[in-house]
């Protein structure tokens, strides 16, 4: 995590799973709200930065502990795999 000007930047290869966990968080979670400016950066973060073969295989066995679906982790891996 880099910091600087009171402004803290994730690692390229983090921003990924980072914005599909803010994208899941809204659409699961009723309270849980972010800003339009966020939102349109993790949008773009989640198009920037596609799913990983392990994030899919992360998602599929999340959903057969918990017994309940990922939509964005469901959308993105048809999407790409």
């Amino acid at each position: 995590m880099k910091i600087s000007d009171r402004k803290l930047e994730p690692p390229v290869d983090a921003r990924g799973r980072i914005a599909r966990t803010y994208l899941y968080m809204q659409d699961a979670y009723e309270r849980f709200k972010i800003s339009s400016s966020q939102a349109k950066l993790m949008a773009g973060w989640d198009k920037m930065y596609p799913v990983s073969e392990w994030e899919c295989e992360r998602a599929s066995r999340i959903e057969k502990t918990q017994g309940n679906k990922n939509k964005i982790m469901t959308e993105r891996c048809k999407l790409d795999n």
